[in-house]
């Protein structure tokens, strides 16, 4: 047969999408399905034990198997939000829960960690104030964030892709690749500080294993978007744990953390550190993870139903967003008030220290005992 017969050339494009859909590339329509049906038989003698009639049935099987290995991965990403007319839900809040506790993750990474005890350091209690006044702030930019996301269905990134020239927008695009290597190097040097302390391995090793974990972490991802929600909550419900009960075994000034939280005040040579504090809060990074992480909840965007599930979708993630941020400012705040508690006991007693992530550890061994610093 030449090869440039359209018959030939049918045949070959239909054993090629046939190859594509079993491999999950593309999602055959009902049409081409048994268009594949046809073509595994075409030009196979029937046999008396019906073995065409098997091979049929067995491409059948291959194609329904592929389509739902395909839905049940997109599943796994999603979780359908039903609208419903009626008031506020525990239940349902909790199907919310989840972007902003992936949020507050990015305020308390080491970076975050490092500022909390310069703060503790060099102002003691008296930035308090602004330390909350930041997570308010945060409250409400992530707010905005989650509202771009759930009323559009597309996130930053996709709008500043849509709105601007593609020029523009790959320069925009370079310029957060750079802010965001900025934020990861933070993260990288302060879980390898971590591992040394609490292992002793060398930093450089402590890099490369917090590099080939990164990859762990994308594969919790493919696990599905409850389990990567659930294995942070349960990281960040770890420090908060640690952090708290430090806080009530130290026995910090409770009138001096109380004045420190209402009193609006700005210590003499604290100025640096209080913009570092609202930018370890304020972070724009943040605002493109938000906006896409409420796509992972699919709401009924049906014509009837589209303005009360997204005013509903809001509502929820208002409060779910809300309450994360608190969250974190609380373990934030515990770690200000754990080490400068420390500090104040170590100048009482002369002993030197150094107020940094790194030297953190001998810190609270001091104080707390070796225990703390795990």
């Amino acid at each position: 047969m030449s090869e440039h017969d359209p018959g030939e050339q049918r045949r070959r494009q239909q054993q090629t999408e046939f190859a594509e859909s079993v491999t999950g590339t593309i999602q055959p329509s009902p049409d081409r399905r048994a268009e594949y049906v046809e073509l595994d038989t075409m030009g196979s003698p029937r046999s008396s034990d019906g073995s065409a009639n098997k091979r049929q049935l067995s491409v059948e099987q291959t194609l329904d198997d592929s389509a739902t290995a395909v839905e049940d991965t997109a599943s796994n990403q999603h979780i359908k939000i039903e609208y419903d007319a009626g008031g506020f839900s525990l239940k349902k809040l909790l199907r919310f829960v989840g972007p902003g506790l992936l949020v507050s993750q990015a305020l308390l990474d080491p970076g975050n960690i490092e500022s909390d005890i310069s703060q503790a350091d060099t102002s003691g209690y008296k930035l308090l104030w602004l330390l909350l006044l930041a997570h308010i702030l945060c409250i409400f930019v992530q707010s905005l964030a989650a509202r771009l996301g759930v009323v559009t269905g597309r996130h930053l990134a996709q709008h500043i892709r849509q709105q601007y020239p593609r020029p523009l927008a790959i320069v925009f695009w370079l310029l957060t690749e750079l802010a965001i290597i900025g934020a990861d190097i933070q993260e990288v040097i302060g879980t390898a500080t971590a591992l040394h302390i609490l292992t002793g391995i060398p930093i450089w090793a402590g890099v490369v294993i917090t590099a080939v974990d990164s990859f762990l972490f994308l594969y919790v991802q493919r696990l599905g978007v409850r389990v990567t929600e659930l294995v942070f909550g349960l990281m960040v419900t770890t420090l908060a744990v640690c952090f708290w009960v430090e806080m009530v075994l130290i026995k910090p000034d409770a009138r001096e953390v109380i004045k420190g939280m209402v009193i609006p005040r700005i210590p003499q040579g604290s100025a640096v550190q209080a913009v570092g504090i609202v930018g370890c809060v304020l972070m724009p990074h943040n605002l493109f993870l938000h906006s896409a992480l409420v796509g992972s909840r699919k709401l009924d965007r049906r014509e009837e139903t589209r303005e009360g599930a997204i005013r509903e979708a809001m509502r929820y993630f208002r409060i779910e967003t809300a309450v994360s941020l608190v969250y974190a400012y609380l373990i934030n705040m515990a770690v200000v008030v754990v080490f400068c508690k420390a500090f104040e006991l170590m100048r009482a007693e002369g002993v030197a220290y150094v107020a940094s992530l790194a030297e953190g550890a001998n810190v609270l061994s001091h104080v707390l005992g070796n225990g703390s610093k795990y």
